[in-house]
Formats: structure tokens, C-alpha cells, sequence
């Protein structure tokens, strides 16, 4: 029996070890379901206060419940990256962040660590998948060159926080370095998907279907917003002209809003369009697009500043960047409340998913839900059906980043693309 045979027994019956380095929106829940049907799982992490937290079962993302259920059976233990015990793997998923720096390129610094930290150990046939967001070529660039006769695999993640999809229901891409490495990595995810795989040609393929998919809801999404400030001039509600366009067979509906924010749709597309720059091919419509959507949290100030007065009371609601979560990641929420900072527009912010500290250290003053003169949607969380009458009386002005309002309340409703009095 060759080596490849031998993982893939190990696979099948579920005595292979499995390392996730990286314990955050994507990673944690891979651990605990990996963990749950049966495989041994090693987590790894650098930040040593966050791996006190997650081996006592309490995370940043929440899931509390489900870790400490699995720590317990001792099937999920959380280690240091550095420990000796990442030699004992035989399966290493990498699921850590791909940012921007500040100048909006590509942080791959965390994924080169993770290389190093495997270039350490004796990586010989055992396999290692690519769970982080990169562009075309890069997971071939970084992990494959870490030494002889090992497994590569590439199987872009695709999470949706908040949402009921969990890691088990999302269909998922796969593409691998050659033929063994990508019947590991299938036998490995049929084991835990309840999803038919998508198994495509090659690790660029799945690559670049990640940069793909997230780039084509960014430039969707900064054309309706385009229209929706368009409809704001003419006074026609978008909403009702994206219901009419949906009724296209070849329309998908997009929304406009206050901004895009996660670690995807925002993001994403710059790891394109630095590959496409390095190929000198000019992508002017993903650049356009992006510089559009950046531009919107402005947009909602400007109805903010067109409407406030001095000593009037204004109060952000929410202020994560997604509704029914409490992930701040990219929210352009915070970037409007610096665009009012600088105007020396005075707020209070309340979102009922952030603590009153995580407000705190970001540098904004807490609010609570009494009537204001200006009330400001940024997120629209499932308690504001209840909480925004305690805060909207007769005369408030309502600027609904989320267009959220179907109808009147308070003095007006200044939508994005539609307008309520």
C-alpha cells in the first residue's frame, strides 16, 4: 500500500489527525464539526490570551455551547502554533486571516508564518489545505515548496455569518496540487459536508471562483448603489424598482446601503486586482466599483449633516457590519461615525449585540434608546422593530442606512434611493 493509500485509509475510518490553525470565523467552526464526527482535532493559535479563552470554551464568535460540549470529550484540544505537537498531525487546514494593509494591498503575513511554522516539521505524506482567501497561484507560491512528497489542496472557505448555513451546508470548492492530493481533500470533506463538493481542474480554479464570487457582489452592489443615489434625485423609490427588475429572469437583485463590510466582499476584490496589476491588465470596473461602495458611509452622512442642527440629539443604531451578528469586521458603520467625528457632528451610538467596553475602545460615546432628533439605522438588528419607537418620536428625522422603514415613522425617512414623510 503507497503512503497516499495509507492517509486515506486514516481519512476513511477517521484515525487521521487533523491540525485547523486558526481558530476564527472560519476555523473554529471547521474544528468543532470536524471534532464532532469523530476525528481527532488539534487547534492552533499564536495569540496566547485568545487560547486561554477558546481552551475554556468562550470565543470571540460566539459557539460557546457547542466548544465546550466538544472540549469536554477531549476529541478538540488548543494549542500554540509553536508546540512540538503540530509533527503529530497528519492533516493541517489552514484557515487564518488575509487582510489589507493600510495601503488596501494584500497582508499575506500571516499565511507566510503558517509556512514557516510547517517548513519546521516533516511534512512527508501528509496533506495540507488552503482554507484562506488568496488570489491565483498564491497557496502553490506558499505552500508548495515546504519540502518532498507531501499533499496539496486548495478549498477556498465560504461562510456566512448569522445566517442559518452552516460549514456542513455550504457546497464547497476543492482543487488540488495533482490527482492524490485531491482525492484526499475529497475524502477528507465528505466525511463532514452534507453538500456535494465542486471539484474543479486545479488550486487557481478554486482561487480564483473565490475572487469571483466575492468581487461580483462588490461591483453589483456599487451599481445599486449608483441607481439608488440616482432614485434619491428624482425621487423614485429603489425599492420598487428592484422589484420590478426581478421580475427578469436574468435579474439578480442587489441592495444599496450605508456600505459593504465582513472580510470578504470589501477585501476580496483588492488580492484581483493586485494580481491583475502584476499581469498589467487594467480592471477599471472592480476599481471603480470598490472606490464607489467606499464612498457611501459619506453619502449617509451628508443626509446626517443636511438635517442637523447644533445641540440636537443623534443616535446611530448599530453598529456592526451585518445584521444579527456582532462582527464589527470592515463595518462601514464605524467609518461613517468617523466621517461625524470629523464634522464635529455630535452622537451617541447603541448597537444591542456590542458590549458597552468593545464601544468604549473604539473611541465612541454610548447612547441609550431615549427620543432624538436624528435616529440613524447603520445596522438593522431584529430588535429594531421594538427598539426604534423608545427612540423616534413625531419630529425625529429617520436616516435608514439599511432601508429598513417600509413606511413613515417620525418627521421623514431618508432611505438610500427612497424617501418616506
Amino acid at each position: 500500500m503507497n503512503n497516499q493509500k495509507i492517509l486515506l485509509e486514516k481519512i476513511k475510518h477517521k484515525k487521521a489527525k487533523i491540525a485547523i490553525i486558526g481558530l476564527g470565523y472560519v476555523g473554529l467552526p471547521l474544528a468543532i464539526l470536524l471534532a464532532k464526527s469523530g476525528f481527532i482535532v488539534d487547534g492552533y493559535i499564536k495569540n496566547k490570551k485568545e487560547l486561554m479563552s477558546i481552551s475554556s470554551g468562550i470565543s470571540k464568535i460566539g459557539m460557546d455551547s457547542d466548544l465546550k460540549k466538544i472540549l469536554k470529550t477531549g476529541k478538540l484540544s488548543v494549542h500554540n502554533i509553536i508546540s512540538k505537537r503540530l509533527q503529530d498531525n497528519d492533516i493541517y487546514i489552514i484557515c487564518v486571516p488575509t487582510p489589507l494593509n493600510k495601503q488596501k494591498k494584500p497582508d499575506l503575513s500571516s499565511l507566510n508564518q503558517v509556512a514557516k511554522n510547517l517548513s519546521r516539521i516533516n511534512l512527508e505524506n501528509k496533506l495540507i489545505i488552503n482554507e484562506s482567501t488568496v488570489s491565483p497561484f498564491t497557496t502553490k507560491h506558499i505552500f508548495g515548496s515546504l519540502g518532498k512528497n507531501y499533499f496539496l489542496v486548495c478549498s477556498p472557505e465560504r461562510i456566512d455569518p448569522g445566517s442559518k448555513k452552516t460549514v456542513e451546508n455550504i457546497q464547497k470548492l476543492i482543487g488540488g496540487m495533482n490527482a492524490d492530493s485531491l482525492t484526499l481533500g475529497i475524502a477528507l470533506y465528505k466525511q463532514i459536508l452534507r453538500k456535494k463538493l465542486v471539484v474543479v481542474k486545479n488550486m487557481e480554479v478554486a482561487e480564483m471562483s473565490k475572487m469571483l464570487e466575492n468581487t461580483y457582489r462588490a461591483v453589483n452592489i456599487a451599481l445599486i448603489n449608483e441607481f439608488a443615489k440616482l432614485a434619491d434625485a428624482i425621487n423614485i423609490d429603489i425599492l420598487d424598482v428592484i422589484a420590478a427588475a426581478k421580475t427578469k429572469w436574468s435579474f439578480r437583485a442587489h441592495y444599496p446601503g450605508i456600505g459593504v463590510g465582513g472580510h470578504c466582499i470589501p477585501i476580496d476584490p483588492y488580492y484581483i486586482l493586485k494580481l491583475a496589476e502584476i499581469k498589467k491588465i487594467d480592471m477599471q470596473l472592480v476599481t471603480v466599483g470598490l472606490s464607489g461602495n467606499e464612498r457611501m458611509p459619506d453619502y449617509v452622512a451628508q443626509k446626517i449633516i443636511k438635517n442637523y442642527k447644533k445641540n440636537m440629539k443623534v443616535l446611530i443604531y448599530g453598529l456592526t457590519y451585518k445584521k444579527n451578528i456582532a462582527d464589527l469586521r470592515e463595518s462601514p458603520v464605524l467609518v461613517l461615525c468617523q466621517i461625524l467625528k470629523r464634522k464635529k457632528i455630535d452622537f451617541v451610538v447603541y448597537d444591542p449585540l456590542i458590549g458597552k467596553k468593545q464601544i468604549q475602545k473604539l473611541g465612541l460615546r454610548i447612547g441609550k434608546l431615549e427620543k432624538v432628533d436624528i435616529f440613524v439605522v447603520g445596522t438593522d438588528h431584529k430588535e429594531l422593530i421594538h427598539d426604534y419607537s423608545l427612540a423616534v418620536g413625531s419630529e425625529t428625522v429617520v436616516v435608514d442606512g439599511r432601508n429598513f422603514f417600509q413606511n413613515k415613522v417620525g418627521k421623514k425617512v431618508l432611505g438610500i434611493g427612497r424617501l418616506r414623510r
